[in-house]
């Protein structure tokens, strides 16, 4: 059989992004990209409530077996403290020996002809636990373990923007996944586009902060399209789109990270990932389509977001620097780009992250977003009564 594309992976993992139960397909189909034998979504968890495997190929018996009894064991330890975004074959994490010699290996790994891992960790699915993208190995093909762990690199960029889609869509019953429903849903500035790059739909905070015309605007040309103030920012931003839509298409295409658009009113800079949304491959997942081809997330810093986690702050005890991670957060951003917009390790963004859900009694970043976004801006009203 043919390997796939690398076009034909790229629009396959978005469109599982759109559509969850596509997931276990994907990563056969990325697998067979990458020329290794089987994929796998992983969460592990340490209360174990919260462990969970995405696959198809996998023996579901020796799955279960795993999680059962296997989630502790020295691999998981080493890939639990890898680099995040990085593809490593299993020599990089741990002396194939050492895994050779675990109960892990004789009870899990050898019955399913598993020889080489190469796997990629992923932030939010490693969050207070171990998780990322696996893809297993058998003997025969082992020695390619490297050139797979070069070809997923290739891929990260869009598998780590697709899961994030679909931990952010998660929460949505199936039928809130409409368009209307999807955008009322999401905290904060959000824009879709249509296929040509027009603005097709904003929330009320995107439209709000557009008209400040403070860093971004609207264009009005043929379309209403989206530009920032600055040459060199619009010229970004035009390229991220554009990339975008190219994936949406099918197309090869790199993507770029999250922009910093700077502000002429002097204000911390905007935050914009431009995430692309490929036609439904499922009619189930007909619904969401609407047109949309990108979705454009905007995070102001300084917006109604920081009162709101001035606010929790009070009511919780926050520290100053806790506080500042659960503004970003709950903007929807991850952990690694909560790292990168303030300027600290992933180490300390993760502690700080889980001060606030300790203090805030939550246990995740969607629940952190629910709950910053219900706290009401501005002082509190008093019942004047006559």
């Amino acid at each position: 059989m043919a390997r796939p594309s690398y076009s034909d992976t790229v629009i396959a993992i978005y469109q599982a992004a759109i559509g969850p139960d596509l997931w276990a397909g994907t990563l056969d189909l990325v697998a067979d990209y990458l020329g290794v034998d089987s994929g796998m979504v992983l969460h592990l968890s340490p209360s174990q409530g919260g462990n969970f495997i995405v696959h198809r190929r996998l023996r579901e018996d020796l799955n279960q077996l795993f999680l059962q009894r296997y989630t502790d064991n020295a691999y998981a330890f080493a890939f639990g403290r890898a680099p995040v975004g990085k593809a490593l074959a299993t020599e990089a994490l741990i002396e194939k020996k050492v895994l050779h010699r675990s109960a892990f290996y004789a009870d899990i790994l050898a019955p399913q002809g598993i020889a080489e891992i190469v796997a990629v960790r992923h932030p939010d699915l490693s969050r207070n636990g171990v998780g990322g993208i696996l893809f297993n190995i058998s003997k025969p093909r082992a020695d390619d373990a490297e050139h797979a762990a070069t070809r997923l690199n290739r891929l990260v960029s869009h598998l780590f923007r697709a899961i994030d889609f679909t931990l952010l869509t998660s929460r949505l019953s199936a039928g809130q996944r409409e368009l209307d429903h999807l955008l009322a849903s999401m905290a904060g500035a959000v824009i879709l586009l249509d296929g040509h790059g027009g603005i097709l739909q904003m929330t009320p905070p995107a439209e709000a902060l557009l008209g400040e015309r403070d860093g971004l605007l609207i264009i009005n040309g043929s379309r209403l399209t989206l530009g920032a103030r600055t040459r060199d920012d619009s010229s970004r931003l035009t390229s991220s789109i554009k990339q975008a839509l190219a994936v949406a298409r099918g197309e090869p295409q790199w993507l770029e990270g999250t922009l910093q658009i700077k502000r002429q009113s002097g204000r911390r800079a905007l935050l914009v990932q431009v995430t692309p949304l490929p036609a439904p491959a499922f009619s189930p997942w007909g619904a969401i389509d609407g047109g949309a081809r990108v979705m454009v997330q905007i995070v102001d810093p300084q917006a109604s977001i920081d009162a709101q986690a001035e606010r929790l702050r009070l009511l919780v005890g926050l520290t100053a620097a806790e506080t500042r991670v659960a503004a970003l957060l709950g903007s929807g951003l991850g952990l690694a780009e909560t790292s990168s917009a303030l300027g600290v390790s992933l180490n300390t963004v993760k502690t700080h992250a889980r001060q606030v859900f300790a203090k805030a009694g939550v246990r995740s970043s969607a629940a952190l977003t629910r709950l910053v976004a219900s706290i009401p801006v501005g002082p509190p009203r008093l019942d004047k009564r006559s």
